[in-house]
């Protein structure tokens, strides 16, 4: 897993933001460099 300091994620959502991406978008990115996996609720785990 990539880390990354507060001020570099930061400049990431700046940068986001300028390509027009929204800020679930966003977070996504980071999340999938960071190799952060977003939590699937059971419900979601069956479909």
């Amino acid at each position: 897993m990539e880390e990354m300091t507060k001020e570099e994620m930061q400049r990431f959502h700046i940068k986001e933001a300028q390509r027009g991406s929204s800020e679930l978008e966003a977070y996504r990115n980071l999340m999938e460099i960071l190799g952060i996996e977003f939590p699937v609720g059971e419900k979601e785990k069956a479909e």
